[in-house]
């Protein structure tokens, strides 16, 4: 691996302005959403649920979006409330709860992801030559090793 302090002052600026073309491509995704009357902050919290397979603790939830127990715990008040998750005490202790995504929370989860690949699909297939679609399709294993990167190697 390169020490960081390794990288030319040259590939930083390039680095910096790769961080500023994610982050207009992240807006981009997020305004594409449109989740109607769901709020982004709690879509994402149902995403991070099926992907878990449909049901877990607010803990693990936590835990895999990087929030403060507290802030989950109000999202889902709020998911519970709109009956896009329920909860239900675990099998083995009945003193800890498990969340459940329901079929409405999984329907709206199916949608929002639906628009965003149908925009993606059309602004890649209108703006890029066959040979920039493969670079870009390569270049998503890269992205997701850079997500996946703990300090320290």
């Amino acid at each position: 691996m390169i020490d960081p302090d390794q990288i030319s002052p040259t590939e930083r600026e390039q680095l910096g302005a790769f961080r500023l073309q994610l982050m207009a491509l992240l807006r981009r995704l997020r305004r594409e959403s449109d989740s109607g009357d769901i709020p982004l902050s709690k879509l994402m919290l149902l995403a991070a649920l099926l992907r878990l397979g449909g049901t877990a603790s607010p803990t693990e939830l936590a835990a895999v979006e990087g929030l403060r127990s507290s802030n989950v715990a109000a999202l889902l008040g709020g998911l519970e409330k709109d009956g896009l998750v329920r909860r239900e005490a675990d099998a083995g202790d009945r003193r800890r709860l498990h969340v459940v995504i329901t079929d409405p929370g999984t329907q709206a989860v199916l949608a929002n992801r639906s628009r965003r690949e149908a925009w993606l699909a059309e602004a890649v297939a209108g703006c890029l030559s066959a040979e920039e679609r493969a670079q870009l399709i390569a270049a998503g294993a890269l992205l997701q090793r850079l997500a996946e990167y703990q300090e320290g190697g």
